[in-house]
This record gives structure tokens, C-alpha cells and sequence, in this order.
């Protein structure tokens, strides 16, 4: 979450979504993304504009 601040205040843009990109996410970081509201993807394919 911090990095998404950081991008707004840099950019003077809201971010509407928050996602990492990552081939491998430890099986306890999904649930905790999910409190966040943040998405989980393993290959930059799979994820949509």
C-alpha cells in the first residue's frame, strides 16, 4: 500500500486498482492480499487493463 501512495503523490494520479505481478506468492500472502484488496498474478499474460 505504501507504493501506491507513493505513485499517487509521484504522479498526481489515484490509483484504482492494486495488483503485484509475481511467479511466486507464499500461500499466507493470499489470504492477507485479499484483506488488502490487492490481486495476485503469476505471469504478466494473465493480467487485464
Amino acid at each position: 500500500e505504501r507504493k501506491v501512495r507513493y505513485y499517487e503523490n509521484r504522479h498526481q494520479q489515484i490509483a484504482n486498482r492494486m495488483v503485484v505481478i509475481s511467479p511466486m506468492v507464499d500461500k499466507h500472502a493470499y489470504p492477507v492480499a485479499k484483506k488488502l484488496g490487492i490481486e495476485i498474478h503469476s505471469h504478466a499474460e494473465e493480467f487485464e487493463i
